[in-house]
């Protein structure tokens, strides 16, 4: 028997793999569940939320990879959890395929507190300068973004910027243009930031 044969003897892991899902995938969704059983009930909540992720519009391989490393989705209620995240979005500016997009790139956005997290890290970068579309645009390609501390990633890295002589308007463009940027460590901000100005193209190249 293979080796995902243990986690298959749950019915929510016999569903997956009678769906379509990998033994690989199955056993990695299980091994998220560490010394908790992977049991969720089937019928009410393995099926609802994949079809609520399909319903989203993800195709069925985005959906197989989001409940691969996300598994804990099938522990959040649908209506007092993953739809409201879904309107949050909407509200922000991400609808239609984006929001299927977003979620696929990003699954484990769906278990930050809206209140506690999203909120804050938009309203940080309404306050820097940005506006609602630039928001938009900024979580559309780096829905990550979401998950980095204000007070140890977000506000120390815009301060860099700003070290290296940047004003505002320039550091807004930076962040629509190329917000990865602000995943970087501080070395290869700083290094990345001192290639630019020596070569005179520091918002214009990104």
């Amino acid at each position: 028997q293979s080796s995902s044969s243990e986690a298959a003897l749950s019915p929510a892991a016999e569903h997956l793999l009678s769906i379509g899902f990998s033994e690989d995938q199955v056993r990695k969704v299980a091994s998220r569940f560490g010394k908790r059983a992977f049991n969720p009930d089937v019928e009410r909540s393995v099926k609802p939320v994949l079809r609520w992720l399909s319903s989203l519009g993800l195709s069925d391989l985005q959906v197989q990879k989001v409940v691969s490393s996300h598994s804990t989705i099938f522990s959040y209620s649908l209506d007092e959890h993953l739809k409201p995240h879904v309107q949050w979005l909407a509200a922000v500016g991400i609808g239609g395929d984006q929001v299927a997009n977003v979620i696929a790139k990003f699954p484990a956005l769906l278990g930050y507190s809206i209140e506690a997290k999203l909120k804050p890290t938009v309203q940080w970068l309404l306050d820097i300068g940005l506006g609602e579309e630039q928001i938009a645009k900024v979580i559309a390609t780096f829905p990550n973004l979401l998950s980095l501390s204000l007070e140890v990633n977000l506000k120390p890295k815009v301060q860099a910027l700003r070290d290296q002589g940047l004003g505002q308007a320039e550091i807004s463009r930076m962040l629509v243009s190329f917000p990865q940027l602000v995943s970087y460590s501080p070395k290869r901000l700083t290094h990345r930031m001192a290639v630019f100005a020596a070569q005179g193209r520091l918002a214009s190249s990104l």
